[in-house]
This record gives C-alpha cells, sequence and structure tokens, in this order.
C-alpha cells in the first residue's frame, strides 16, 4: 500500500481507474473533492487529469481493454508537492465530461430532501389551523415520504447515519407510548394514540434528516433553504403585525386577536426564529461580500422576535446574538480558522448595528410593557407543581403521552378559568406523562447534541429551543418540533466524517515503467 505521508518530491508513482464497459462510461479526476481515499495525485496537477491525459497520449503506459469487463488506464507523473485524494466519477458517454451522470441515489436524496423541506413547510403554514386534517397531513406525508425511502433503499445496503446510543434513543420516543398502551398504563389510549403518531412523524423527521445531509454541502443547501424561508416569515410577521386583526396574509381568519406570520402564539414564533437567526450570524460573520445578506436577514429576524413581544424570545436571541459576537472575537484572534478578518470585523459592529434599527423600526414598547408584569411565571407555576406532583406518583410509567390536560385537574393547586392544554414546560410534562424514562429518552438526544452545537455555532438555536422549552411548549407542535429534529439531525451528521464515495479504490504501485503487475 503507497502511503502519501512518506512521500518524497522525487517519487514516482501510478494512476490507476477503472470503469466497467469503455463504449457505455468513462471517467474523471475532480481535484476539487478531497479526502476520500483512493487515488492519489499531486497538487500540481490542477484542472483535469482527464483532458491532460488525452492531450498527452506519450505518458499513457500499460493500456489494456478487456472487451465486456473493465479498463485499465495508467498515467504515469511525477510527484511534486503534497499528496491529495482525488476521488473518481462515474459519468455517462453522452453526458459529457463537464455533465457528470446522477445516480439513483443521488437522485432519490434530492427528491427525498425537497419533500422532506415542503412537509415542513407545510406544518408551519398551517400551524393556525385547528381541525385535525392540517397535522394528520403532515403526518401521512412524513410515513409515506418514509415507506418510500425504505422501499427504493432496500437494495443500497448499509445507511450512513449517525453513530451512538444517544440518536438511536430519538426512535424509542414513541415506542415508549406504545408500551403504555399495551401495559394499560395512560390515562386516556385516544390521546397517547394520537402522541405516538406525532412522535413517530418527528422521528421519521430526524431520520430522513440524516439520509439527505451526508455531506457538507447538503446541509449547507438545507440550511440555506430554512434560512430563507425563516426570513420570510419575519417579513411577513412584521407587514402584518399590526394590520392583519388576527388574520393570516390578512385573509384566512385564525380566532385569535393576533397572528405572528401564520404563528397564532407569539412564543411559537419565537421558538421557530431562534433556530434561524443563529445561521443568519455565522454566516454574517464568515461568508465575505455575502456577509451584508446574511447581516440583514439578521436583523430582519431579531426584530421580528421584538415585534412580538416574547419575553422568553428576546431575551434567548439577544443571547444568541451576543454569543455569536463573543465566538466571531475568539475566531478572529485564531489565524488557523479562516475567516476574513476585514469582512468579521465589520460584520462584529454592524451586526447588532442593523438589528437595533430593525428594532427600533419596529418598536420595543410591546415587549418592555410585558417585562414590567410583576410576575412573569404567573399560571406556569401552578402548572409546572401540578406536572411534579404527577411524575412523584408515577416516576416510572407516567399518565399516558399526552394525557396532561386529562389528569391536571386530579392535581390542580389552583383553578382558572381557561383550558390547561399544556404545562408551558415541556421537560416537567414529559415526566408526568411518560415518567422519568421517558423524559432521560428525549433529554439525552438533545443534550448530547450540545458538543456538537458549540463546534458548529450555526446550532446553537436548538439549545434556545431547549431552554425556552422550560417556559412554553414547543415539542407539541411539529412547525416548531419538526425543524428542531431536522436540526438535531444536522447536527449529528455534522459529526460524521465527509461520506465517501461508494466506490472505494485502493491505490496501488506499479513495479515497473509498463505497469505490469498492477492490481
Amino acid at each position: 500500500m503507497y502511503d502519501p505521508q512518506f512521500a518524497t518530491p522525487e517519487d514516482k508513482f501510478w494512476l490507476y481507474f477503472e470503469t466497467s464497459g469503455f463504449s457505455h462510461s468513462m471517467v474523471r479526476l475532480d481535484e476539487s473533492m478531497l479526502g476520500v481515499r483512493g487515488i492519489y495525485g499531486s497538487s500540481t496537477l490542477s484542472g483535469s487529469l482527464w483532458g491532460s491525459a488525452l492531450r498527452s497520449r506519450q505518458e499513457m503506459r500499460g493500456i489494456k481493454v478487456l472487451q465486456g469487463i473493465q479498463l485499465r488506464l495508467a498515467i504515469r507523473t511525477r510527484m511534486w508537492h503534497t499528496m491529495i485524494a482525488l476521488p473518481v466519477i462515474p459519468i455517462n458517454a453522452e453526458s459529457g465530461l463537464k455533465n457528470p451522470a446522477i445516480t439513483t441515489s443521488q437522485r432519490t436524496q434530492v427528491v427525498v430532501r425537497v419533500c422532506l423541506f415542503f412537509l415542513l413547510i407545510f406544518s408551519t403554514a398551517t400551524v393556525f389551523i385547528r381541525d385535525a386534517w392540517a397535522l394528520q397531513s403532515f403526518q401521512i406525508g412524513i410515513y409515506a415520504l418514509l415507506a418510500v425511502y425504505l422501499l427504493v433503499g432496500i437494495r443500497t445496503g448499509k445507511e450512513h447515519m449517525a453513530s451512538g446510543l444517544a440518536p438511536w434513543l430519538v426512535y424509542l420516543i414513541p415506542l415508549w407510548g406504545v408500551v403504555q398502551i399495551l401495559a394499560h398504563t395512560t390515562a386516556s389510549s385516544v390521546e397517547t394514540r394520537q402522541a405516538v403518531l406525532r412522535w413517530g412523524a418527528l422521528a421519521g423527521v430526524f431520520f430522513l434528516s440524516q439520509t439527505v445531509a451526508r455531506t457538507r454541502e447538503a446541509r449547507r443547501n438545507i440550511l440555506s433553504a430554512f434560512l430563507l424561508f425563516a426570513t420570510g416569515m419575519a417579513v411577513l410577521c412584521l407587514t402584518q403585525l399590526f394590520t392583519s386583526e388576527g388574520r393570516v396574509l390578512w385573509i384566512f381568519p385564525t380566532g385569535y386577536p393576533d397572528v405572528y406570520a401564520t404563528f397564532p402564539s407569539y412564543n411559537n414564533f419565537a421558538q421557530f426564529i431562534e433556530l434561524a437567526l443563529p445561521i443568519a450570524l455565522w454566516r454574517a460573520l464568515r461568508e465575505g461580500w455575502r456577509s451584508w445578506w446574511y447581516a440583514l436577514a439578521g436583523g430582519v429576524l431579531y426584530a421580528s422576535v421584538i415585534g412580538a413581544a416574547s419575553r422568553a424570545g428576546t431575551a434567548l436571541c439577544t443571547a444568541e446574538l451576543l454569543a455569536m459576537l463573543a465566538i466571531g472575537l475568539v475566531k478572529l484572534r485564531d489565524p488557523e480558522t479562516g475567516m476574513p478578518s476585514r469582512s468579521t470585523t465589520t460584520m462584529l459592529v454592524m451586526v447588532p448595528v442593523l438589528a437595533a434599527a430593525f428594532t427600533l423600526a419596529v418598536g420595543w414598547e410591546r415587549v418592555w410593557e410585558r417585562f414590567q408584569q410583576n410576575d412573569p411565571y404567573i399560571v406556569r407555576r401552578e402548572f409546572i407543581v401540578a406536572a411534579v406532583d404527577m411524575a412523584k406518583q408515577r416516576p416510572l410509567t407516567g399518565y399516558g403521552l399526552g394525557t396532561f390536560p386529562e389528569v391536571y385537574q386530579r392535581y390542580a393547586i389552583k383553578d382558572f378559568p381557561f383550558y390547561a392544554n399544556h404545562t408551558h414546560n415541556d421537560w416537567a410534562e414529559f415526566a408526568a406523562d411518560g415518567g422519568v424514562p421517558f423524559l432521560l429518552l428525549v433529554l439525552i438526544p438533545f443534550a448530547a447534541c450540545i458538543p456538537a452545537a458549540v463546534r458548529n455555532p450555526w446550532g446553537l438555536g436548538l439549545v434556545a429551543v431547549m431552554l425556552h422549552a422550560c417556559v412554553d411548549y414547543p415539542f407539541p407542535r411539529p412547525a416548531v418540533s419538526g425543524w428542531m429534529f431536522a436540526m438535531l439531525a444536522l447536527l449529528y451528521m455534522a459529526r460524521m466524517p465527509e461520506e465517501t464515495s461508494q466506490r472505494k479504490f485502493k491505490p496501488v504501485i506499479a513495479d515497473d515503467a509498463s505497469g505490469k503487475g498492477a492490481a
């Protein structure tokens, strides 16, 4: 085995590449994709080695064509600089050298990515609809997409999924509700069945997001699409904030006095924005001349949360802004980060300025008035106390997923003239509904991704929503939790090494100049 780490500038070596049926396919060596074990080349071999080979037929040695079997072609060259790895990309002959053919696996990933993204958009766009068909349509779409993907991918072999125990716990979350139904430990089997379907759909989002986020480029495209959609939602929120009178797009009534884009709850809207804001801020510090667009998007996103008057959302988005500025200052001092110093320094000044300017344009008086309330935990405190008492009564099994509204009255310490739909603390509600084991099933996968979020600051929004779940309920809303589980999958895949070529090649050294003995 040839080891490039011990190569000297005078080393000579052979490049081998294979393809089945020369009359039907060709190969291209692309220097832009690095890090794949297989064919090794030199940093001086810029552009296309294939084109160089065609122009320099005198340097070709050992050409041997086996009809219907394979073509082996060896190119002799001289090593001058650092060894780099170049993958082999099969392309159709009629496609030309510049247009590589898309494999079935790549085409499937693109289709799944688009369908999954539109299903998440659908869940967000219909969050204001109280009828069951909106949520059920989202769930049916996820289950159908998951079934089709699994059927199509049966022949593809092992999936490139996140490793470790924590991500696999996600798939046990809906199974816990099934166990409660079979063991007859749930206070309402109807509510628990609905919760199982909802958690199953979220687990499906997590799985599908992993399958379409195997490469850095795929993750970047997904984050870009999400940021674009979130910025559009923020603009919609700001434009209809004082004029819609509770109507989405000034047309569809919601039954609520105010509406924030498509969200009837300002807290759920703030949680949605919390996921997208770090993406815009991080790219504003890294993208050079394109940083201005991301800085503007970050200012719009931040101002929309201020305009929605969510106290927890305002505090967490401000914390995200400050954390990103601190990370930018730290990385700016480290020359190994590769961040452009001039543009980063400019953005460190302009990002807070733009956020403040948009905030002044929207107005901060509403959120300031809400911060002046004497007891921000009014009502929430009584709900949390009741949930803790429920968890103490059944610490191992809970009362059944989704049954908090049914059981709450038994443990209520104070009567309120409204319906207690949730605890306003998801973590306490998890313990009440499913016991401590269910709480750990949800908490561990999200807590385990925090180090990945620190290493990839665009994922800090997930940490912010986890904190926001201490005073509200983002998990029962797929318009928020769907994006949370997608972001969770992206962070886990970011920890994995880059996906290598489906076909791996091992470099072989020719025994002599004619290429004899090559395997």
